[in-house]
């Protein structure tokens, strides 16, 4: 089913709006109720990880795999250069793919403190990377694994849970969910950036490279700030929050770079679980009361152009820019109407309800005109209109509204 999807306006001008394509979590076979992983595959493929297994989308099909039935997937990592799929569960440990054939590596006894908890994995230098709910950091070398924590390396690591893992030409990017983020440098040694580095928290929950920059989502109640990025060649930490126009979230779960360089932000908390910024501004996306997108997001992949696909706990969805031939407005103006979305009726900001308005649809066909503070949702069926006025010195000012489902 296709729905439509309205992107908040933080700035002047025409947003972007895409259509919608939604898989619902009971098309995908295993009795899902979200998408909590997302990795390509070869080709087209793409590997969905659920609360209750794995699925696999190829050629417009979906098939669960019984090896993973009723298991949830916490993570998944997709090794280009052996096809293969590495697999981290909440209980059941790792599991590598080769063919059709699915080995588990993790866990191995190591000093007798097996992890079967698996939140992130990575390959860095030739090698599998693990972090784990409980034990920490694990490397995977020669046949054996190597345990990073602070039983291992006399406290200089005190890991314990290691949310994220990212690797980059000269080291390893950890995020951990009370110390911080670690560097550990391909020549030995490693750095620890704390609240005293300028983080706004020391839960860090993911890790995206967008050269030079590291961005950063933590969890948490902590304040307003769950998103930064640092500067790795200045050493410069910059925190985002309302003050600098990105929406308040309460955890960031992934990230993804489309082709013109913008960065999406999925997250949990607040009307908008998705976002993304184009260099300068943000634009939130926000959760449709239908279940159509449902916080919080817990996976975004990039499969070419702008298609983002966004794995969350009303089931994956992927977009597509939406042809419209209407022009950007000269604009002055930041008034919104209220409530956005809404339902049954929207209010008009004061200064315009003194001007004629009109709403017309994406396509410039016109819905209503007229004066005062309401426009009644009674007649409209759900999607984006736009909301037209004139404001200072006669500029037409515009703004997308969205209709959503009762």
């Amino acid at each position: 089913m296709l729905f439509f999807w309205w992107g908040c306006i933080l700035s002047s001008g025409v947003a972007q709006v895409w259509t919608w394509n939604t898989i619902a979590p009971g098309q995908m076979g295993n009795a899902a109720q979200g998408v909590t992983a997302l990795a390509k595959g070869n080709g087209t493929d793409i590997w969905i990880g659920t609360d209750v297994g794995l699925v696999l989308f190829s050629d417009g099909q979906l098939s669960a795999l019984p090896t993973f039935n009723s298991t949830f997937i916490r993570t998944l990592y997709w090794d280009s250069i052996s096809s293969s799929l590495l697999v981290g569960t909440d209980g059941a440990g790792l599991y590598i793919q080769s063919g059709n054939t699915w080995t588990q590596l993790f866990p191995q006894a190591q000093n007798g403190l097996p992890e079967t908890r698996i939140q992130s994995v990575s390959l860095h230098q030739g090698n599998i990377w693990v972090g784990g709910a409980e034990k920490g950091l694990f490397k995977y070398e020669n046949g054996g694994w190597q345990q990073f924590n602070a039983l291992t390396t006399s406290g200089q690591l005190p890991f314990s849970s290691v949310t994220s893992l990212l690797s980059a030409q000269n080291g390893l990017w950890v995020g951990t969910q009370a110390h911080g983020l670690y560097f550990l440098s391909n020549q030995g040694g490693f750095t620890n950036l704390t609240v005293d580095s300028g983080l706004p928290a020391v839960h860090v929950q993911s890790i995206f490279l967008q050269d030079p920059y590291v961005w950063l989502g933590f969890s948490g109640t902590q304040g307003d700030h769950h998103l930064a990025r640092y500067h790795t060649q200045q050493r410069a930490m910059q925190v985002f929050g309302p003050s600098t126009g990105y929406p308040v979230f309460r955890q960031v779960y992934a990230f993804q770079q489309d082709s013109l360089n913008h960065i999406w932000i999925g997250s949990h908390g607040g009307d908008l679980p998705l976002a993304y910024f184009d260099g300068q501004t943000f634009t939130g996306i926000p959760e449709f009361s239908s279940g159509f997108l449902s916080s919080p997001v817990k996976a975004l992949l990039h499969q070419g152009g702008q298609k983002i696909w966004v794995g969350h706990f009303g089931g994956l969805s992927v977009n597509s820019l939406l042809p419209t031939s209407i022009q950007p407005s000269s604009t002055d103006s930041d008034l919104m109407p209220f409530p956005n979305p809404f339902s049954k009726k929207l209010n008009i900001p004061e200064a315009v309800s003194s001007t004629p308005w009109e709403l017309i649809t994406l396509k410039g066909g016109h819905i209503q005109r007229g004066l005062g503070s309401t426009i009644s949702g009674n007649s409209l069926a759900p999607g984006v209109y736009i909301l037209k006025w004139k404001g200072k010195e006669g500029k037409v000012q515009q703004s997308f509204v969205l209709r959503k489902n009762d």
